[in-house]
């Protein structure tokens, strides 16, 4: 038994690891009334945020409005705070006294001498003949009620006395003019008014924007029919009455009686619905011979079977 060899076993073996599980990502499975719920949701508030984006541009709207009235009313305001201070110095004094007293100082004998006496105050645009005035009168008193601003244009008022024929005569007039430092011009002709409350007017810049000249003869004979009624209406009547007639309501209340108005004066432009008129007139200043000419321009439109009277300018 000694001389067998050993055995030698060898008992070692490979260890079978166990294998490892794949994990399997999980399949997200979506649930569709949930996804519903989040479109609603989001529709909801994309419906509630363009709410609040058009109740905000509503507001801006609203204060813009209000703002455009506020600087309507503030101009106006503004105009009127005006009265009685607007580009007030001696040379404007003493150039309007002195325009006054010539233009309100006739004598029918000489009215060339007071023609060219008056022309240089005036601008070329606006027309002068020998029979603008008609009658002998002498300015006794002139007192200057203001100088103001009506459509960005300098109107001086005065309360004038006038002596005609031996009979003391009170009127209110306006003075439309310009005014380039020194240099002054009156632009358009004196006309009565009612005290600081003028429409006040004046050059030929405004009375240009009048259009073309209608042909409808029908349409000129209605519209110089009206003008007419207006015309006798506007010197007979209240500011009150000829609230019915007119914009800005403005009335001479019997200040002055309507000499003359005829067809050929009254000059139609425009359009059917909205014509444009301007014309001559003549006034005699109540209870005396003193008469006077003056421009007056209106801007119309129809309503029903007549006009109705959106703006109107005098000079």
């Amino acid at each position: 038994m000694r001389g067998l060899p050993k055995l030698k076993v060898n008992f070692e073996y490979e260890k079978k690891q166990k294998d490892k599980a794949v994990k399997i990502p999980k399949a997200h499975v979506y649930n569709l009334s949930k996804v519903r719920k989040i479109v609603v949701g989001l529709l909801i508030v994309l419906v509630l945020y363009f709410a609040y984006v058009l109740v905000l541009a509503n507001g801006v709207a609203i204060k813009n409005r209000e703002l455009r009235h506020n600087i309507t009313n503030l101009t106006a305001r503004l105009d009127k705070a005006s009265a009685g201070t607007t580009s007030y110095n001696p040379i404007v004094g003493q150039y309007l006294a002195n325009f006054v007293t010539a233009y309100y100082t006739f004598d029918k004998s000489k009215s060339d001498a007071w023609l060219d006496k008056v022309t240089p105050y005036f601008a070329k645009n606006v027309t002068l003949s020998s029979s603008t005035n008609t009658e002998d009168m002498k300015l006794l008193q002139a007192k200057l009620n203001g100088i103001f601003t009506v459509d960005s244009i300098k109107t001086a008022q005065y309360n004038l006395t006038i002596d005609n024929d031996g009979k003391q005569n009170a009127m209110t007039v306006n003075v439309p003019y310009t005014q380039d430092n020194d240099k002054l011009t009156v632009i358009g002709l004196p006309y009565v008014a009612n005290e600081i409350d003028s429409v006040g007017q004046v050059g030929k810049a405004r009375f240009d924007k009048t259009g073309k000249t209608i042909n409808d003869e029908a349409v000129t004979a209605k519209v110089q029919k009206f003008t007419k009624q207006f015309v006798q209406k506007y010197v007979s009547s209240s500011t009150k009455d000829m609230s019915l007639f007119m914009n800005n309501p403005v009335g001479l209340d019997n200040a002055v009686d309507l000499v003359s108005l005829d067809d050929s004066d009254i000059k139609v432009t425009g359009s059917s619905d909205k014509p444009i008129v301007t014309t001559k007139i003549t006034v005699k200043v109540h209870g005396s011979d003193i008469t006077q000419v003056q421009t007056i321009y209106l801007e119309l439109k129809k309503q029903n079977s007549t006009y109705f009277v959106t703006k109107f300018l005098q000079a």
